[in-house]
Order: structure tokens, then C-alpha cells, then sequence
């Protein structure tokens, strides 16, 4: 393991250590949490390893989460909905580990509770493809990640300290910390319109589920012109919850980060404390900043190695800190905005998930050099494409004399096709036309 002292001290291992190492195409699948935060995680995850140049199979669980639910009101005791759950999760990390090997991946990239399960981790073991979760919680709130990591072959961490520690001696072979990020294509300043403006304004705002140390800090301390927006807040809590508490999309998020003159950003806490040092850095501080909004975090451990901390993001250690903060900055709009400009260009230079995602591949293709080899080698786009062509004898020598080229989509296919230098073959003219074919279908939005 390589080992970085931060500013602040603390030993972890960095994700951009292998930074060097050249990037291949892997072919990624990446299954997603039924719901939850860590849903939209890995959603961007696998935005982002399609903007690298991987190849990438999403499988999107989300509509799952209905019959996952339903086993609430299927089961015949009070007892009974945890076990028909677990079959539920047991048969979509089945179903996982099958695309994956089915489709020849060189990698499954978990997230933090995507269905997963150490029968199907082992079965991608037996199959040559390696598995990856990006741990995007606190592990000591949630300990489920016992029973897995000895059979993972990598974990991302958003923490840093002794998460490592924890999980090497559950059985991780690899820890690995990578702190969250923004998407800009979701989280960026782009301004909002009046009625968005009318729907998700506030003076002051938090975004988030309904914590115990969240839930008692604003029983406590009634904030003039707060509005809060998340699910899970208890029915008795002494705040108002927007729009029935219901969960926000990441798009409505990104609205309410621009349209808050001043967005809280109180992390959860394991202990029930209100505000506590702790040793991770939550999505919601990069995608606030990514949107230009202004922000007040309570102070994190690995907040000064991301931020420069006073300038692009404000930073607090008790409670008594926040609510001055709060009325320090509501009188003082422009130097709000001053500090949410910079914290927005340091999102967009270096927290970004095409940059996470980056380190990730090539934290794992150092960690694996089999994956940069096998991506050496013939695409195996090619050979897939010269499967599905066996009924056609002269399509089929066409590719096989040109699969060394090493075209990964079919429009680098096309593009090698001399059109207009000489007259074509059967198999060229066939191969435009299916490509004219399939770029019709993706205009009229029936081909993806």
C-alpha cells in the first residue's frame, strides 16, 4: 500500500496513486442500488466510466424496489418481510453476476447497497471477472459490508482512517479511499427559472434524510426561513418537511443547492451526536459547490485535503459555530458568493466523477494487470459482432480481416469503410446499412 500524509496528518491510500498507469477499455457492468442515495451514485458512476471510453452494461434496479416493498405486505408475520427482502437482493446479485459473465465484463462495480450477496461474488471469481464496491456510507453506521469484502476484490472508501483497518481484518485484500464527487451534467450552475425559483427557494436550506442528530439540532434550534427537503424524517419532528418529506431527485436537488441562498450540510452522525469530526466527506458538499450554491459544513477530517477551507467552503465545529455562521452570511451576500465561485471551480477541476472514475480504473488495472492485458488484445466487440454474423459467410471474413484494428463500437467500424475512394463490397454496403438503420432508430428513440 502507498501511504499519503494529508494536511491533516492522517494516513490512507489514494485512490490517484496509479494515476499513471495507462487507461484500456474495460467492459464495466454496474448494478444499482433498488433506492437510496447510493442509487444516483451509480448512476453517475456509470456516466462516467461511458465519458472514459469503457464499455459499460447498467443494470438499473430500480423499478425492483415495488416488488421489494411488496414482500412488506406478502409476508404472514411481522417477522417475514426481512427474509423474502433477502431473496429479493439474493436473486438480483444472481441475476448480476450472470450479465456480467454472460457479457464477458471485466469487472462489476458495486455501490454501497447494490443487491450483493458472497455466492454471486464467488461465482465472478470463478469466472475471471474481478468485483469492486465503492463503499459510499459510514461504515460504522452500516456494518453489512462484514460478510462481503473478503470476497470482493477491491473496496473504494469515502473514508479515510480506520475504515481501512476494519475492513482488513473482516478480510479485504485491497481498501482503497476515493472520496464522492459531482456530476456536472446534473450539478452545475446553470441558473434556475422563476417558477423553479417560487418551488425550491429559501434563505436557508438542508437537503437529506431525517437523522437523529439532524432531527435534533433543528428541534432545537428553529432557524428563521428554513425549508427542509428529504425523506425519513420522523411524523412528530418540529420541523416542516417539504412537500410531504418525500425523496428529491438528483435534478431537484441541484435546483434547491442553486435556488438557497445558504445550504446547511450537517453529516450523519453514528453516535446520535449533533455535529462531530467525522472522517468522510459526504456527496452533498461537492454537488453543492459543483452548483454554486453557498454552503455551511460541519468540519469533516478530510474536508482541508478537498477544499480550502474559509475561501471555496465554509467550515463549523459546534452548533453554536452554525448559527452564527448563519447570521454572519445572511448579511453578507457577496461574500457568499465569492466563496461558492471558488468552490465551484474546484469541484469542476478535481472532484468530478469522470476524474473518480478515472483513479478507480486505474486503481484496479495496476491492482489486476490481466485487465490492461486482455483490453490489449483484440476487441472483444469484434468478436462479438463476428459471432452474431455466422450466418453470413461474407460478413464474417470481412471482420475477421479487419479485428485487429481493434474498433470498440460500430460507428469506428463504419468509419474504416473507404466510402467513396472505391466501390464498396456486399459486406460493406450491408454494414452501412445497418448502421444507417440503427441511427435511424436511435433518432425515433427505439434503439438505445
Amino acid at each position: 500500500m502507498i501511504t499519503v500524509k494529508g494536511k491533516n496528518s492522517e494516513k490512507h491510500e489514494r485512490s490517484n496513486d496509479a494515476a499513471s498507469v495507462p487507461q484500456r477499455a474495460l467492459r464495466i457492468v454496474v448494478p444499482t442500488p433498488l433506492y437510496g442515495g447510493s442509487l444516483p451514485i451509480a448512476r453517475h458512476a456509470a456516466e462516467a466510466f461511458r465519458a472514459n471510453g469503457h464499455e459499460v452494461v447498467l443494470l438499473d434496479f430500480e423499478e425492483q424496489f415495488s416488488l421489494f416493498k411488496r414482500c412488506e405486505s406478502l409476508s404472514t408475520g411481522p417477522n417475514n418481510s426481512v427474509p423474502l427482502q433477502a431473496t429479493v437482493a439474493s436473486l438480483l446479485a444472481d441475476i448480476t453476476a450472470a450479465a456480467a459473465i454472460d457479457a464477458r465484463a471485466d469487472l462489476v462495480w458495486f455501490t454501497a447497497q447494490s443487491p450483493i450477496s458472497r455466492g454471486a461474488l464467488r461465482s465472478l471469481r470463478q469466472a475471471g471477472v474481478r468485483s469492486a464496491m465503492w463503499f459510499v456510507e459510514d461504515f460504522r453506521r452500516y456494518d453489512y459490508w462484514k460478510s462481503l469484502v473478503a470476497e470482493l476484490d477491491c473496496v473504494f472508501t469515502i473514508q479515510s482512517g480506520e475504515v481501512e483497518g476494519a475492513m482488513r481484518e473482516a478480510g479485504a485484500r485491497n481498501v482503497v479511499y476515493l472520496p464522492a464527487a459531482a456530476n456536472p451534467r446534473i450539478h452545475n450552475a446553470n441558473g434556475v427559472a422563476q417558477e423553479q425559483m417560487k418551488r425550491f427557494g429559501a434563505e436557508v436550506s438542508f437537503v437529506g434524510a431525517g437523522y437523529r442528530n439532524r432531527v435534533e439540532f433543528f428541534q432545537r434550534h428553529p432557524i428563521e426561513g428554513l425549508r427542509v427537503w428529504g425523506n425519513d424524517w420522523p411524523a412528530n419532528a418540529s420541523v416542516h418537511r417539504e412537500e410531504d418529506g418525500r425523496r428529491l431527485s438528483a435534478e431537484e436537488t441541484a435546483l434547491v443547492y442553486r435556488a438557497t441562498e445558504i445550504n446547511l450540510n450537517l453529516h450523519s452522525t453514528a453516535d446520535g451526536a449533533p455535529l462531530s469530526k467525522g472522517n468522510f466527506v459526504n456527496p452533498r458538499t461537492f454537488e453543492i459547490a459543483a452548483c454554486g450554491g453557498f454552503q455551511i459544513c460541519d468540519t469533516q477530517t478530510p474536508l482541508a485535503d478537498l477544499f480550502e477551507v474559509g475561501s471555496e467552503i465554509v467550515a463549523v465545529a459546534t452548533e453554536q459555530e452554525l448559527l452564527d455562521a448563519i447570521e454572519y452570511y445572511r448579511q453578507r451576500p457577496e461574500q457568499r458568493k465569492l466563496i461558492a465561485h471558488k468552490g465551484h471551480e474546484r469541484v469542476m477541476r478535481e472532484h468530478t466523477y469522470v476524474q473518480r472514475m478515472k483513479q478507480a480504473a486505474s486503481r484496479l488495472t495496476a491492482l489486476f494487470p490481466e485487465l490492461c492485458n486482455r483490453c490489449e488484445r483484440r476487441s472483444r466487440f469484434m468478436d462479438d459482432l463476428i459471432l452474431a454474423s455466422q450466418s453470413n459467410p461474407e460478413v464474417v471474413r470481412y471482420l475477421e480481416a479487419r479485428a485487429e484494428q481493434n474498433c470498440r463500437t460500430f460507428s469506428q467500424l463504419i468509419a474504416e469503410i473507404p466510402v467513396g475512394s472505391r466501390d464498396l463490397t456486399r459486406a460493406e454496403m450491408l454494414l452501412l446499412t445497418l448502421h444507417e438503420f440503427r441511427q435511424w432508430g436511435i433518432e425515433k428513440g427505439v434503439v438505445a
